[in-house]
């Protein structure tokens, strides 16, 4: 596999992570505010609580993700 494949494919799977990581972040921000609804729709699985569980642990890997992210588009930008 060459590098320039194996650079692109690192890129995509941090770009789909960091697409999931703000998806739940969002979620789980909605399930501590409007905490009836989110219930509902799931059925229960996802309270206040949970939610604000789940919102206080995906800081860090958001920030992480984040700077891999700005790192590669910095990096691509300076190889071309």
């Amino acid at each position: 596999m060459s590098d320039a494949l194996k650079s692109r494919l690192a890129r995509r799977i941090t770009q789909v992570m960091l697409l999931v990581i703000i998806i739940l972040y969002m979620i789980s921000g909605l399930g501590i505010t409007q905490f009836r609804i989110v219930e509902g729709a799931t059925f229960g699985l996802l309270g206040k609580a949970l939610s604000f569980q789940i919102h206080n642990y995906l800081w860090l890997p958001f920030v992480v993700l984040l700077v891999l992210h700005i790192y590669q588009g910095v990096g691509k930008r300076n190889n071309t």
